[in-house]
């Protein structure tokens, strides 16, 4: 077996979730991806325990399991179209299927690996230590993950396998990559959360209850951080893009469109800039989970802490989708991420930076107090880079 060298990017990620059982004398594999009860056809009549991670036995293994799975793939696709599954949620799909039907064991990593590569996506398979791991084509630069380039394409280690210079290449397929952009909203089972009041301490009117689906939320919480290249002010982008699901829509986005219904642009987002600054409770990640963590907007509502980067995603997030105009994030090299809006119903006096034609106004919402285009004061002599949203 060839080892490889590995360029190791940071840790492994890890998941946590809830299978029901399977029953292992029926074709048919039950469990659970995200609160949503899913049903896959799977004959494991065939099936052979590997004898060791050598190449012959993982071929071997691969003969049975690609004579098992001609139902399967089918159903696997069907579920991906029907729910409108993203690349990752379709990959946690296979993770939770796999471990239900072969426990985890090297079959379930060649399971997760034929199922992935013949719906078109790329995935290679290694060994390291009797364990085989499975790795996934991403063109995303993936944070927490280690990563190997191989042929022009980027293959990253799934789960918590272990990636060093005695992991040894066994199959690979090059196809479609994972992409972690926003791919269109899940039809994922609702588990609504407990309602979440947030009010702004600047007017105590603008106050909003807050319902979300648990089942999204426990999504996020295992979906990898990724950026469009090594660039990492481009992962914040990326959580920008992701717009609130319906059930948020209908408690929060449409409400406040409502609130600021007859205000001026600068008027409306001067009340949502005061409602994320002043109703939110600020915490560092470091001291909340250890490491730094950045959120999607839906994860800014639910849990109860956000620091400069969850609350500039989340109103530029809200800026778009209630105020109707253009939002982008602000990084200063200092170490701070703020936002900044595009007025295009007046000219709006403050700082700013200007894109092409556009001049994004700073709108801090980790400046508590703060306006519209006022510099948090430590933020003043920094250099300024803008992120444009998608």
């Amino acid at each position: 077996m060839k080892k490889v060298l590995l360029s190791v990017v940071c840790l492994a990620l890890a998941g946590v979730f809830t299978i029901s059982c399977s029953d292992k004398h029926s074709n048919i594999v039950q469990f659970s991806l995200y609160g949503t009860d899913l049903n896959i056809h799977f004959d494991t009549s065939q099936r052979e325990a590997m004898k060791d991670v050598s190449k012959d036995e993982v071929s071997k293994c691969l003969v049975w399991i690609k004579a098992s799975t001609i139902e399967t793939l089918k159903d696997c696709q069907r579920i991906k179209q029907e729910l409108n599954l993203s690349d990752w949620a379709y990959v946690k799909m296979l993770d939770r299927f796999a471990t239900a039907s072969l426990d985890s064991t090297n079959e379930a990593v060649l399971l997760m690996y034929d199922m992935l590569t013949r719906s078109g996506y790329g995935a290679m398979v290694s060994a390291n230590k009797g364990k085989l791991n499975l790795w996934y084509q991403s063109d995303a630069f993936v944070y927490n993950a280690a990563g190997i380039l191989l042929n022009g394409h980027k293959y990253y280690v799934y789960g918590d396998s272990v990636a060093n210079e005695e992991t040894a290449m066994l199959q690979k397929m090059e196809g479609r990559p994972i992409d972690f952009h926003y791919q269109g909203e899940m039809k994922l089972a609702q588990k609504p959360t407990a309602p979440r009041t947030i009010t702004s301490k600047k007017d105590s009117t603008f106050a909003f209850t807050i319902t979300m689906n648990q089942n999204l939320i426990d999504y996020y919480n295992e979906v990898p951080l990724a950026g469009d290249d090594e660039n990492f002010m481009t992962r914040w982008a990326t959580l920008a893009e992701y717009p609130f699901e319906q059930q948020v829509k209908d408690s929060l986005v449409t409400k406040m469109k409502q609130k600021v219904a007859g205000m001026s642009q600068l008027e409306a987002v001067q009340q949502i800039l005061w409602w994320v600054q002043t109703g939110l409770e600020f915490e560092y990640d470091e001291k909340v989970w250890g490491y730094d963590r950045a959120f999607y907007p839906e994860e800014t509502l639910f849990y109860p802490y956000a620091d400069s980067e969850d609350r500039s995603i989340l109103l530029a997030r809200l800026v778009r989708d209630v105020v109707g105009i253009d939002a982008a994030l602000i990084y200063y090299s200092a170490g701070h991420l703020t936002a900044a809006v595009d007025f295009s119903d007046a000219v709006v006096v403050g700082d700013f930076l200007k894109l092409e034609d556009s001049r994004f106004i700073i709108c801090d919402p980790s400046y508590i107090g703060g306006r519209v285009g006022e510099t948090i004061p430590t933020m003043k002599n920094s250099e300024a880079t803008i992120i444009q949203v998608k």
